[in-house]
């Protein structure tokens, strides 16, 4: 008798770890997280693996967002790049109505970038309220915010080799 008793509380004993183990937090669902965060954030197919035209439809995609949050009622709406935009994100813009910056001044709608390391001053400068910055970059978001401070994430979009940032003056 004392042995069987042994041997059911031994079982016992055993069980409560896996009794505890299924109380744990659950993750938030993806919806979910954008509701809480106000952050939208989008995940794509890889960039290598994906045709062209789910690429495009992507990059389309980030770019409506982007262009969403412009002011309403803006006329003369312009974009300055520090970097290389792809063609067809520059094609986009152009048959929306933007048109290219030589210098960054305090009409420009939107900034490009595609290196934080070395565009650091220049989005430091950025005194516009109403201006947004698109970055392009390889880093997380973490990182970016660890960097650049002064900035509110609007969007957020991640692929395989780089990121999408768009953000605005606090």
């Amino acid at each position: 008798m004392k042995q069987t008793i042994n041997i059911a509380a031994f079982f016992f004993v055993l069980a409560i770890p896996f009794a505890l183990s299924s109380q744990t937090r659950k993750a938030i669902p993806a919806g979910r997280y954008e509701a809480l965060s106000g952050v939208k954030n989008s995940r794509s197919v890889k960039s290598t693996e994906a045709p062209a035209g789910e690429r495009k439809d992507s990059t389309a995609l980030f770019w409506n967002e982007v262009l969403n949050h412009m002011p309403e009622n803006s006329q003369d709406l312009s974009y300055f790049s520090t970097g290389k935009m792809d063609e067809f994100s520059t094609n986009l813009l152009a048959t929306k109505g933007l048109k290219t910056a030589k210098k960054l001044n305090e009409k420009t709608n939107i900034v490009f970038s595609d290196d934080l390391k070395r565009d650091r001053e220049v989005l430091k400068g950025l005194k516009n309220k109403s201006s947004l910055v698109v970055l392009k970059d390889s880093q997380e978001l973490k990182d970016v915010m660890a960097t650049l401070g002064q900035f509110e994430v609007l969007l957020y979009q991640a692929e395989d080799q780089s990121n999408y940032f768009l953000l605005k003056l606090r």
